[in-house]
């Protein structure tokens, strides 16, 4: 029963996303707003962790089953992509290089942050 109040709570925040997209014309995918509002909600502790926890779990190891689709896609019109697909490598190189700097700066930055309150705190 927990794992359908997760799922509801999920689905809920994906429409609610699309929803307001819809609404608003707002250029913006509504399911990453309605993962912003999910996060809003855990944050604000309107919805507990426990709640959405089992569910979002179930939906991460399922998470290939949703990309697969898309790929088969790719590989049906793969003959579009003749004389392009050296661009489409170099874009994702170079997307793949900024991932992997921004999220080693970002962790840099955090770690700097957790000791610096670290050190503020036994002070």
């Amino acid at each position: 029963m927990d794992r359908l109040i997760g799922f509801l709570y999920i689905l809920l925040c994906n429409f609610a996303g699309d929803l307001i997209i819809v609404l608003t014309g707002l250029p913006f995918p509504g399911a990453v707003l309605g993962l912003l509002l999910m996060l809003a909600l855990l944050l604000l502790k309107v919805v507990k962790l426990e709640q959405v926890e089992s569910a979002s779990t179930l939906l991460i190891s399922f998470m290939l089953l949703f990309i697969l689709p898309g790929a088969v896609k790719v590989m049906e019109v793969f003959d579009k992509f003749t004389g392009i697909i050296p661009q489409i490598f170099g874009v994702a190189i170079i997307s793949a290089l900024l991932c992997i700097l921004s999220t080693a700066w970002v962790s840099k930055w955090v770690s700097k942050m957790k000791n610096r309150f670290r050190k503020a705190g036994n002070a």
